[in-house]
């Protein structure tokens, strides 16, 4: 039984990556859109509850919202997730949060901070902050 919630959490988490990382690849997009930057690690109990209210809300938001995972599970994540950061004009904010893990941030025009938080797992602050960015963008 713990081996299949086990696998559950994995398949879970996986497709949560693999939807943040689609959500990502427009980078050209960059800018046209408010960037809502999540930091997130695999051990992150917090993290693994706020997951599927993202999973959600990036569904229901995807077209009009950039999702970008910062994953800072390990060394190696953490760099691939400073370029993200780069990319995106996040680096300054995943410095200061790095450690500050199921932080959801929402960002408007020229990188400016609307919405943040951390281990909040009140939809419905997402989901005003999300409606806030884009009434403004």
């Amino acid at each position: 039984m713990q081996t299949n919630r086990t696998l559950r959490r994995v398949g879970t988490l996986f497709a949560f990556l693999a939807l943040a990382a689609m959500m990502a690849l427009p980078v050209a997009a960059k800018g046209k859109k408010p960037v809502v930057a999540i930091i997130k690690a695999e051990w992150c109990t917090a993290c693994q509850k706020l997951e599927p209210t993202m999973m959600e809300l990036m569904q229901q938001y995807g077209d009009r919202l950039e999702f970008v995972a910062l994953d800072v599970s390990n060394e190696e994540k953490l760099a691939e997730a400073m370029k993200t950061a780069k990319k995106y004009g996040l680096s300054k904010f995943l410095r200061e949060n790095q450690k500050k893990t199921s932080t959801v941030a929402v960002f408007g025009k020229r990188n400016k901070v609307l919405f943040q938080t951390a281990m909040n797992f009140d939809r419905n602050a997402y989901i005003k902050a999300f409606d806030d960015a884009l009434a403004k963008s």
